[in-house]
């Protein structure tokens, strides 16, 4: 009888056992389990964490790119364009870059003394003294073809031109020099330089002196009072006068300006003649009073 009481009380710890047993399985499993959905979570959180932190970081450099891009285009004045007539509505929108609007405007004007510099020696080619015969149709403007080989003999070399006791001139030399100041045809025919005649002999296709041709300093002095600029015309306007022995005269009329005292011929401009030259890829075109 006792025997059969201790294996029931030994069945009964054996059971006990079993539940113990099993429920300390089941807190561990639990608690396994509940460990490692943390350590899930966790990780899960850390990974949305960066990609949020990474997402971030591209949103503020977006920004600071749109914000630079914004800044650039208001510089320009970009959007001036939206702002202006805001009141009405339009379709379309043509956009005119601002440079060129303003492309005249950018461009620097010339000084006087820039032009001077630049264009001042055109004049240095058409010279006339006042002892010849064409002065009048020169101070008249007419440009004759005599008058224009006169200017053109005066540019020559003339120590170039002796043969023997007189002066020959070649007719291409004279026609070479002739095309490089004035742009119309040239004639050959013959016409005078002070007092020597300058015959023009067909034959010798050469011009020919009675004797040695010598060029004679003028004494008209001219000063530049002005100098434009006209699509590719270049226009100079100066005071001229007939300077000798010390004394100032109007070239034309021959009348002597009082109270010369050697200074500016700008100061005796109502006494004296105003002339101007107009001048197209550096040639001569027309002289006017």
């Amino acid at each position: 009888m006792a025997k059969k009481k201790e294996e029931v009380k030994e069945e009964i710890d054996v059971i006990k056992l079993k539940k113990e047993l099993t429920n300390y399985v089941d807190v561990q499993i639990k608690k396994g389990f509940n460990d490692e959905v943390e350590k899930a979570n966790k990780r899960l959180i850390r990974e949305k964490n960066k990609k949020i932190f990474v997402k971030n970081i591209v949103i503020i450099i977006l920004l600071c790119v749109i914000i630079f891009l914004l800044y650039l285009l208001n510089s320009v004045d970009y959007f001036d364009k939206f702002f202006i007539n805001s009141g009405t509505t339009t379709t379309n929108i043509n956009i005119v870059p601002k440079e060129d609007n303003n492309k005249e405007e950018t461009i620097k004007e010339k000084t006087f003394d820039e032009l001077k510099e630049e264009y001042g020696y055109l004049l240095n080619n058409v010279v006339i003294n006042e002892k010849s015969e064409y002065i009048g149709d020169y101070y008249e403007g007419n440009l004759t073809s005599n008058l224009k080989k006169y200017i053109v003999l005066n540019n020559l070399d003339f120590d170039k031109l002796v043969v023997e006791d007189y002066s020959v001139i070649d007719n291409d030399v004279l026609k070479e020099a002739y095309d490089k100041l004035f742009n119309d045809e040239y004639i050959s025919e013959t016409f005078n330089y002070n007092d020597t005649k300058i015959s023009y002999i067909e034959k010798l296709k050469s011009y020919i002196t009675n004797n040695i041709l010598t060029k004679e300093e003028s004494n008209i002095k001219r000063e530049i009072i002005s100098i434009s600029e006209s699509n590719s015309d270049v226009i100079i306007t100066t005071i001229e006068g007939l300077v000798k022995d010390k004394k100032l005269y109007n070239i034309v009329s021959n009348e002597e300006v009082k109270n010369y005292k050697k200074d500016s011929l700008s100061n005796y401009k109502k006494y004296l003649n105003e002339v101007t030259y107009t001048f197209n890829n550096e040639k001569l075109v027309s002289i006017n009073k």
